[in-house]
């Protein structure tokens, strides 16, 4: 996936480990969302999970996407301060 010129890929997971409000731990499925800073996967800008019942609602692509804009459009300017650093570093 494409978004706001970032690549967005998912990865379905199962047993990720989330605490309860209780303090138990919960197993869950859900996704590895990595993403990159375009389709050629060579510069990671950020990797998290996405677990069914805490940040998801259930485990459907059209969910895990919008979660993954949602992340994207809320951390957008430190990820593009990021890749500014790292091409000045590469340069």
């Amino acid at each position: 996936m494409l978004y706001h010129g970032f690549y967005v890929k998912f990865t379905p997971l199962e047993n990720i480990q989330r605490e309860k409000k209780d303090g138990s731990i919960a197993f869950c499925s859900g996704f590895q969302i990595e993403i990159f800073s375009d389709s050629s996967e060579e510069i990671p800008v950020d990797a998290f999970t996405a677990a069914v019942g805490f940040e998801i609602l259930n485990n459907s692509v059209q969910e895990v996407k919008q979660f993954a804009i949602d992340v994207i459009e809320s951390e957008e300017k430190e990820y593009l301060r990021l890749l500014e650093e790292y091409n000045k570093c590469s340069t």
